[in-house]
């Protein structure tokens, strides 16, 4: 039997997750560390092989035996030639060759994508989207990420900015960081969201909280959540008419609000996309969870 696998990373502000896949697919250890300090990319490299080779012991696996590394991160980043191009939470990373120089260091092929396509990889080849040729796979949280997958493979486009979904604009709206304005993210981001709870339903609502009486049938949060959904669907109907995914997979924090967002979006898209697609398209929920992004990381070694 192989004992080769594949290690994946997902890097993020707070807390960089790491874990190891087996041949077939599954996730047989995963850790995470503090990104604090990761400005400084020797402590960053350092730390990571740390976590990567505890996970090898405890699986009695050595550091040979790690074909390769997939690293998902948050922001854009030019795959053909392993380049972080920015980064949204991390300093003095931009225009970095990180494969390159973190292959140097591990003595490893490093395989670098932006963190929503990798969750997006990771949905199609495992999750809600296995099987279908075409998809859009949404995180929604503190923004709104997306990666499209197209015959199997992501689609980054040539300026490596393909799926950027959360910068669709949807109505003349407030500046976005991006350079538009009125963008999709800007009223279904995490914080857009709520202050809208909290002139709903307080001054002390907290999404966790609207998300739990959305579930119990609350009136008001249902109504939160119901808004929020016919925002994101009225953007994706334009995505169902343009891409014409099979499959779209909502994930994410926001994604915890459960069937009432689910049931918006897909109500929403069935009213406005065109009558050849809207009865051909299913909206599910991710199914990989908190996972994702670590084994779609990791299944860019074999992408």
């Amino acid at each position: 039997m192989s004992r080769s696998h594949y290690a994946g990373i997902d890097v993020g502000g707070t807390f960089t997750k790491i874990g190891l896949l087996d041949q077939r697919g599954r996730l047989v250890a995963k850790d995470q560390i503090p990104s604090d300090g990761f400005s400084d990319k020797k402590l960053f490299a350092a730390h990571v092989k740390d976590a990567l080779v505890r996970l090898c012991r405890a699986q009695r696996l050595r550091w040979s035996d790690i074909e390769g590394i997939g690293m998902g991160l948050p922001g854009p980043v030019d795959t053909d030639r392993g380049v972080v191009l920015s980064l949204t939470n991390i300093r003095k990373w931009e225009r970095f060759p990180l494969s390159a120089s973190l292959g140097r260091v591990w003595g490893k092929s490093v395989f670098l994508d932006n963190d929503a396509n990798c969750m997006a990889l990771a949905e199609a080849r495992l999750g809600a989207a296995r099987g279908a040729c075409t998809a859009l796979c949404v995180t929604l949280g503190t923004g709104v990420g997306a990666g499209l997958i197209i015959e199997g493979r992501i689609y980054h486009g040539p300026f490596f900015l393909g799926g950027e979904i959360g910068h669709i604009p949807i109505a003349r709206g407030p500046q976005c960081a991006c350079g538009g304005a009125g963008c999709l993210e800007r009223y279904v981001g995490n914080s857009a969201i709520l202050r809208r709870a909290q002139s709903l339903m307080g001054p002390k609502m907290t999404l966790e909280k609207a998300s739990a009486l959305a579930r119990r049938g609350d009136p008001q949060a249902r109504r939160l959540w119901q808004e929020t959904g016919e925002m994101i669907g009225w953007a994706l109907s334009g995505v169902v008419n343009t891409v014409t995914p099979q499959v779209i997979v909502i994930g994410g924090g926001v994604a915890k609000a459960g069937g009432v967002l689910i049931n918006a979006i897909r109500e929403t898209i069935r009213r406005h996309a065109m009558k050849q697609m809207k009865v051909r398209v299913r909206v599910k929920r991710a199914l990989l969870g908190n996972d994702a992004g670590v084994i779609g990381a990791a299944l860019l070694v074999k992408a």
